[in-house]
């Protein structure tokens, strides 16, 4: 199995940095002078970000140990992030409402799998306090997103109805690893906490000002977590 999840790291980093590399080519954020690389990076770049997502959802398939439905719903999450990744090139009102099915689906996937497991009252009081973590940090995050210039405008409603899924992901996430009650489970933990690292910096970006260097910091984020959060189904 190990040979196996090395073979799955490899092709995921190779796919993973030939985005950002021709992506960060095709919005300048690195210089080329070459025409021809110029020219590949502009007609490839879009159909090659979704290909990890889409990967690790193979992925997810392949290392199916039962019948539960925890694979199959994280499979459709992962191929949602996929069609996602292809929406946001065309615009944030497509790309937004797949991300945010997809989110809904890795929330489902973590809480029914921690459910099954069975949670304790401890598990639930020790949850209540990172709800409360989350929910502050969201709060003050589209406060500050919204002092902008601009502000959210018409996106507010949006954007609050992906922070309300992206936060209960994450909610389900902590859940599912003090559930499982071992150590590495907490790499789907890290895999929630930094998928939100990256939306945050898309939000920064769009909403309030923009970052330089922003598809390295975005993409390396996302394909982290994407990465990260398909590991779930070794540790579970």
């Amino acid at each position: 199995m190990w040979e196996f999840l090395f073979i799955y790291f490899l092709i995921f980093l190779l796919l993973a940095s030939i985005y950002v590399i021709f992506k960060s080519i095709k919005v300048k954020e690195i210089r080329v002078e070459n025409q021809t690389i110029q020219r590949l990076a502009n007609t490839t770049s879009t159909f090659i970000k979704g290909l990890p997502a889409i990967f690790a959802a193979f992925f997810v398939l392949i290392m199916r140990l039962n019948d539960s439905f925890f694979y199959l719903i994280l499979f459709g999450a992962f191929f949602f992030c996929f069609a996602g990744d292809i929406g946001l090139e065309k615009g944030i009102l497509i790309g937004l409402p797949l991300f945010l099915i997809a989110q809904f689906l890795l929330s489902i996937a973590f809480l029914g799998q921690a459910v099954a497991i069975g949670l304790t009252i401890n598990n639930l009081i020790l949850s209540t306090v990172v709800v409360f973590v989350v929910v502050l940090y969201m709060f003050m995050f589209l406060r500050y997103l919204d002092s902008s210039e601009t502000g959210l405008g018409e996106f507010k409603i949006p954007v609050i109805a992906y922070c309300v899924v992206i936060s209960l992901m994450f909610v389900s996430s902590f859940l599912l690893w003090i559930a499982i009650g071992k150590l590495e489970s907490i790499v789907v933990v890290f895999g929630a906490l930094i998928f939100i690292v990256s939306d945050s910096l898309i939000g920064i970006h769009e909403f309030h000002h923009k970052i330089s260097k922003n598809v390295l910091k975005v993409m390396v984020t996302y394909y982290i977590a994407i990465f990260l959060l398909s590991l779930s189904v070794l540790v579970i």
